[in-house]
């Protein structure tokens, strides 16, 4: 999908309507927006619902039991190294 717009002079831009169908944007969505030295503007749809189904699928296979435990003996080792007069 792609289309030419153009700016007002509010600096506002209108998705066109083919495109908001197509990603179910409606007044309210939320987005982030980036922009880089070369000229090129990013819009990133913010919709929680298909974040928390991606974050599903991206981390199936994940044990966090495992991830907790490692994150709190390295925080453990941390604060034996950086601070040993907490365990006197």
């Amino acid at each position: 999908m792609a289309d030419i717009i153009t700016i007002d002079k509010s600096g506002r831009i209108v998705i066109p309507k083919a495109i908001r169908d197509v990603m179910r944007i409606k007044e309210g969505t939320r987005f982030f927006i980036s922009g880089n030295e070369h000229g090129r503007i990013e819009l990133q749809k913010l919709d929680v619902d298909d974040l928390i189904a991606r974050i599903k699928i991206e981390t199936k296979d994940v044990d966090f039991d495992a991830v907790e435990k490692k994150v709190r003996k390295e925080m453990d080792e941390w604060l034996r190294k950086e601070h040993p007069d907490l365990f006197d």
